[in-house]
Parts: structure tokens; sequence; C-alpha cells
């Protein structure tokens, strides 16, 4: 009897899942023995991580995407647009149903859909929302914004955690300062406060370094303050505790959950994500213990980091796993809760080298002491460019 692996989102995790299945049972699939699917409203994948980068010109749209029959095995039966769209998850009876009314059944179901901007969270957010974390297109608005930046009150404000690459704020403050301060040359004009949700910004090591580093570039650092408003007309956003905070320009991270379609299907927990267990990364929620069911990446836990890194390792893990699954013998490989967090504090630029690291840390293990290096920006550059060949396809 065939047996039917479904992955719902071909990004990062879903991708590097359906590669790995797809060289281990080759020969189960030649021989219909084993099917592969995945499923995507789109046929494009795009490493959301370049969105950082395209407001100071680094990388273009090609850097940062590819075609996703180019970089799915043959082996998987993929589908996008109507046939890919998921509309509905019925985990009792193995079943989801897609845009164009198809039904697909699955003996393995791994959800790596990633998660969402939920811009009307906050009201007033709509009314004047600038960011990098949407779309190609909001991060080219971005760009055009820094690129016309000549003084006044910047605030970077994270809306509220958790979000999917939570380091990416900080290391786009730091970038920022870099590039008004060695390529516009506008940085004494420019006042750059960065408001942020908690108190820590990452675990202790990694929250000691970007404090030294937000006070040795004279930003600001407005902490325990998650976003409850925002008057475009005042241009004044409100935080939590009711503090005021005035600017010239904002740039926002919205708040993140699910997609919506898995929260009508009712597999969400209170606080809008997929529970499950945080060694196996099996389903455990609303819906029931489900061991057939893998959650994958933004979407899962509010507690699990929501990093690319952490992403490419869960992925490892569950492809593990259902290599046993498949073959009977019912092991599972845990998740240790490997992650990671690139951090760039300055720019290449004609005045300043660039300069950046790659801190990691698991449930075990913090990250330890670090700086940022002349060689950890060119190792954070390049992963960019191998990114495609090597992580995507699952070689690592």
């Amino acid at each position: 009897m065939k047996q039917k692996v479904l992955i719902l989102g071909a990004g990062y995790a879903g991708s590097v899942v359906a590669n790995i299945l797809a060289r281990e049972f080759r020969k189960k699939i030649a021989k219909e023995e084993l099917e592969i699917t995945i499923l995507d409203k789109s046929d494009t994948n795009i490493n959301q991580g370049g969105f950082t980068f395209i407001p100071f010109e680094l990388y273009t749209p090609e850097d940062i995407t590819r075609p996703r029959n180019k970089l799915i095995s043959p082996r998987v039966k993929a589908f996008y647009g109507n046939e890919g769209e998921v509309t509905d998850v019925d985990l009792h009876n193995r079943e989801v149903s897609v845009k164009s009314g198809t039904k697909y059944t699955y003996d393995y179901l791994v959800i790596s859909m990633g998660c969402r901007a939920d811009v009307n969270a906050v009201p007033g957010l709509t009314d004047d929302l600038n960011t990098f974390y949407t779309s190609m297109e909001d991060a080219f608005k971005v760009r055009d914004l820094v690129k016309n930046l000549d003084g006044g009150k910047v605030v970077v404000s994270v809306a509220s955690m958790p979000i999917p690459c939570p380091g990416a704020p900080v290391k786009f403050t730091f970038m920022l300062d870099s590039y008004l301060r060695n390529v516009k040359k506008v940085r004494d004009d420019v006042q750059l406060t960065l408001v942020w949700p908690m108190e820590p910004i990452g675990p202790p090591e990694f929250n000691k370094f970007v404090t030294s580093q937000l006070k040795e570039k004279g930003i600001e650092a407005v902490r325990n303050s998650p976003l409850t408003n925002v008057d475009a007309a005042r241009k004044e956003i409100t935080t939590k505790s009711g503090e005021k905070i005035n600017y010239d320009l904002l740039i926002t991270v919205p708040p993140h959950k699910a997609p919506q379609v898995l929260i009508d299907a009712g597999l969400t927990d209170e606080k809008g994500w997929l529970s499950a267990d945080k060694a196996t990364l099996q389903y455990r929620g609303p819906a029931g213990d489900h061991d057939n069911v893998y959650v994958l990446g933004d979407l899962g836990p509010a507690d699990i980091l929501k990093t690319g890194i952490g992403a490419h390792y869960q992925a490892i893990a569950v492809s593990q796993s259902l290599k046993n699954d498949i073959y009977g013998n019912g092991i599972h490989t845990p998740y240790e809760g490997e992650t990671g967090c690139p951090l760039v504090t300055e720019l290449e630029t004609p005045a300043t080298p660039g300069r950046g690291y790659i801190a990691t840390w698991k449930y075990s293990k913090p990250p330890e002491a670090f700086s940022t290096t002349k060689m950890g920006w060119f190792l954070y550059r390049m992963y960019y460019h191998i990114h495609w060949d090597i992580s995507v396809k699952g070689l690592f």
C-alpha cells in the first residue's frame, strides 16, 4: 500500500524536508510505494532574510528569489496556485483541502506554512505602515524612505513578540546607523530610537553585546514597550505602559501569527500559534495529539525561537523522524533547540569594513560571548548565495 507524505508550505523548512525524503526514498518513489506531495500558493521561493538588506541596496530581488521548480526535487509532486493554496486542514480525517476544491489525504503531514504579519492588531498602524518584514515591495518602500532621509527622529518599533527572526530589527537598526553615518553622512542630524517589547534583547550574552553596541552608536533603546497605538496625524506611537513617543519616520515590525486557515481550522492555541512537542515537533494542540503531524518553522509554538537557522535544524530532525516512521522503527530524532541569529553592526562602505557574526545556541547551551568581525560579514553575505543550492536542498 502506497504511503503518503503531505507537506504544507514550500518555504525553507518544507523544501528541506521534501528534498531529503526524495533522496532517501527515491527507490520507493520509483516503485510507487511512497508519494511525497508539497503544496503552496506561490511557485516562487523568497529568502525573506534578504528583506533586511534591500533598504541598503545590498541584494536585488534576483538574489533572494528562485522558482520553486528549480529547488524542489522532481520526485516530489508539487502543486501551486489554486491547486496548492490550502483552505482547510482536517487532522481527524487526515485530509487537506485547497482552493480549487481538490482534497489531499496523507499518512504523514508536515505543516510548515510560515507565519504572517497581523497589521490590523495595532490600531492606527495601517495609517503609517513602513516595514521591511512583509514583502519585497514594502522593503523597497523602506529603501526609498531611507535614501531620502536627511534628519529628524527615526523610530524602529517592534510591536510584540514572537516574530520571525527576532534579531532582524536590531540588525536593521545597526545597519541603518552605519548607512546614515558612513554613506549618507547625516547621522548627527538623525535621532535613532529602537522601541523593544521586552527587557532583554535575546539571551544574556547576545543582550550584553547588543546593549554595548546601542550605547556605543548613540542609539536610544526603549525596552518593555509593546506597541499599542499609532497616531499617524500626530506622528506619535503609544506603548503598553502609556508612554508616547514622537517620530518623523516610523519603521515597524508588526505583530505576527499563524496563517488564518490554520486558526479557522481550530489548530492553533490561544496565542495564535501551533502547539507541538518541543523535542519531537509532533502536533499537540486543540485538535488533539497527532504523532503523524509535524509542525515546523515560524508557525510553531511561541516558546520556540522563530529563525531560519532554527527552521533548518527542525527540518533535519523531522526528516530523520519521518524516515524512521516510514521504515517503521518508531525512533524519533529530537530537535534540541538549535538556532541562531546573524547580527551585523557595520556595513561595508568606502569608510568602513563590514562587521558581522552569526551567534548560535540551543536549549541546553546559551550563546557564548562574541563580537562581530570583518570575516563574519563576508561569511554572512556569502551564505545568501549558497543558500539556494545547499541549504534549501538539504545537503548539509
